[in-house]
């Protein structure tokens, strides 16, 4: 796969116009500021990616891939200039194995939107076969947008203003399509709204949220609703549904649910089911993987980006899916 090429759509946008960087100032008014995505397929995997580009410390303008499953940013490749590299070991799981690296910090950048403070992030000198897949895709790493406790700290809350507080992620199936609003909104016309359990706040003061225990409704086949704590990621191309309680779901041999199986999502007791598709066998579309074992919780993949655009409000612990505003969702 060649090196990911972004074209003149990476303008910064404000209110549909470029603008100068923001300062820490300007943001504390109501700032919505939107960045374009870049769609992939994802490589080694069944699926597509959204990817983000952005600048660290100094160094040139990278792409990195967006994961609402993870927290902070972790690079491989060459130091971004003017980042600075602890010997203070942090490891992480990437492609089934645990990754060394070490904690680096430098200030992050956004297309003209930079942090308030030199941000931690993990810096990977080695290598395995799910780094080398990305580096040959053009792809430096992985940015963690989850809004939830972690070893490290999510970038974007060290961004000024409300900029910092609250955004949204809309994915889709066209190359450039894709967009990250910073600042958005709670959407007035949102189809689902979902609420996460307080994790205190991270090193910064910031509130942050249990993005892993949504409270999500589900029905299998039309089966009763089972309320199960739910995982909006965007990093994994297939949805998970993990736990005893999920022994009788009808699968293949390969742990699938079976195809042509309805699944469908309401938003606590709602009635409403917003969210709902036919198991397939597609990734980022309809693959449903199912773990039979432990506690229940249900990783829903990254479909429901591409589907929705899904809004999160970092000061009050909302996450809101609403009509997406990209073509080729």
């Amino acid at each position: 796969m060649p090196p990911v090429v972004f074209g003149a759509v990476c303008a910064l946008l404000v209110s549909g116009a470029a603008i100068a960087p923001v300062s820490a100032q300007a943001a504390t008014e109501v700032v919505t500021v939107t960045l374009p995505l870049q769609t992939i397929d994802t490589p080694g995997r069944t699926g597509s990616s959204s990817l983000l580009r952005m600048r660290v410390g100094s160094g040139p303008t990278i792409t990195v891939m967006i994961d609402t499953g993870t927290v902070g940013l972790r690079l491989w490749g060459a130091k971004p200039a003017g980042a600075t590299v602890t010997k203070e070991p942090l490891a992480t799981r990437l492609g089934g194995k645990q990754v060394p690296g070490f904690v680096a910090t430098g200030r992050m950048h956004f297309l003209g939107v930079s942090t308030t403070r030199k941000v931690p992030f993990q810096y990977i000198s080695t290598n395995n076969a799910y780094i080398k897949r990305w580096k040959q895709a053009g792809v430096s790493g992985i940015i963690g947008l989850g809004v939830g406790d972690g070893d490290l700290t999510n970038p974007l809350m060290s961004l000024p203003g409300n900029i910092g507080r609250s955004w949204s992620l809309a994915f889709s199936r066209e190359p450039s399509a894709g967009r990250l609003v910073l600042g958005a909104l709670a959407p007035a016309d949102a189809l689902m709204h979902f609420t996460v359990p307080s994790q205190g706040r991270n090193v910064y003061g910031r509130a942050i949220w249990n993005d892993q225990a949504a409270n999500g409704c589900w029905s299998f086949d039309r089966s009763v609703k089972r309320c199960t704590p739910t995982w909006f990621d965007s990093g994994f191309t297939v949805m998970r549904v993990k736990g005893r309680a999920f022994r009788s779901l009808p699968v293949s041999s390969s742990d699938r649910l079976k195809r042509g199986t309805e699944v469908r999502l309401a938003a606590g007791s709602s009635a409403f089911y917003g969210y709902s598709f036919a198991a397939g066998n597609i990734g980022s579309r309809s693959i449903v993987k199912v773990v039979p074992r432990g506690a229940p919780v249900i990783n829903t993949g990254n479909a429901v980006f591409f589907q929705y655009t899904v809004t999160y409000a970092t000061t009050t612990g909302d996450i809101y899916l609403s009509t997406p505003a990209t073509k080729g969702s």
